[in-house]
């Protein structure tokens, strides 16, 4: 499964508490030097956006598809999506992030991050598995102490959002860090599409089988994540659709029981939300994960299949 769909998919959530937990390691641990940062000029000439407007009867919303960990060099952004942002009275985002940012709220999610007592990732990953993580693990230099106690996808996310962050990618950088503040500072109505509880339940109530495979699956894919995540960059910021779909495709093709999970179901479960946007009296913008956004059960083919008019922008 590639690295994107927990960090395109899975939520704002999964990067935050991934970092949070690292916080203690980073202190210790330096980005190596000589690893380039993924860089990406392209969105200052593309012609397209990771940005759609779909049109009801009474209001317009805007739709933008949002990447959780990015760097100070993928700002500012293009003009179009802080004038789409600006012209929007309501803010609507996966999750309630300003819960999410409370210190009481943390230690709650933690604990449902963790195994119940007596359970540790030796006892829910195959050995093979196990084997293989502790290797990475050791390499990245996180102490296995932090770890041990997690669920394995959230182990998992923990041990990618490593990575990303050794290469300059910072989750408190993310298009819906950046937009909950303006939102804020500007007074403009919040709405929050999932409780954060839901949020949770996300990464935490995987089976064990689940939890084996997707780990399994970031093992194999972090030797390729710093490519391949920039990849996904450059293709969010000239609203390449169609390669994110093919992204897309193939996780699903590998797990579609998660695909389903992550992905899918959310995605119908959203739409009725935005319809009651476009019945409003109000503006609004959408900001999900891009990866919700194309293909065909993206919220963009579910809302033209329900005769709305969707262009993206």
């Amino acid at each position: 499964m590639k690295q994107f769909k927990v960090l395109l998919s899975a939520g704002i959530f999964a990067a935050a508490l991934s970092s949070a937990l690292l916080s203690q390691a980073e202190q210790s641990q330096q980005p190596k030097s000589g690893q380039p940062l993924i860089t990406s000029k392209a969105s200052e000439s593309a012609t397209k956006h990771s940005l759609w407007k779909a049109e009801g009867k009474k209001s317009v919303v805007y739709l933008l598809g949002s990447v959780h960990i990015l760097k100070d060099e993928d700002y500012p952004l293009p003009e179009i999506i802080d004038t789409a942002f600006t012209n929007s009275q309501v803010v609507a985002f996966e999750t309630d992030i300003a819960a999410m940012e409370d210190p009481g709220t943390a230690m709650k999610i933690l604990g449902k991050a963790r195994l119940p007592e007596g359970e540790t990732l030796k006892t829910e990953l195959s050995p093979q598995v196990y084997e293989e993580f502790m290797k990475h693990l050791k390499d990245s230099g996180v102490p296995a102490m932090m770890v041990e106690p997690l669920r394995p996808a959230m182990a998992a996310m923990m041990l990618e959002v490593f990575e990303l962050t050794k290469i300059g990618l910072n989750p408190e950088k993310g298009l819906d860090k950046h937009f909950f503040g303006l939102a804020r500072e500007a007074g403009k109505e919040i709405v929050p599409l999932e409780t954060l509880d839901f949020q949770i339940s996300l990464i935490t109530d995987f089976t064990k089988d689940e939890g084996d495979a997707l780990m399994k699956a970031t093992l194999k894919d972090l030797d390729k994540i710093k490519e391949e995540f920039a990849d996904i960059v450059r293709a969010w910021k000239v609203g390449d659709s169609q390669k994110l779909d093919k992204m897309l495709s193939e996780a699903m093709t590998e797990s579609p029981a998660i695909y389903k999970r992550l992905v899918s179901n959310r995605n119908h479960n959203w739409i009725p939300k935005i319809e009651q946007f476009m019945d409003g009296n109000k503006t609004a913008i959408v900001i999900v994960g891009a990866a919700h956004l194309v293909g065909k059960e993206g919220v963009v083919e579910l809302l033209k299949a329900k005769g709305y008019k969707v262009t993206q922008q």
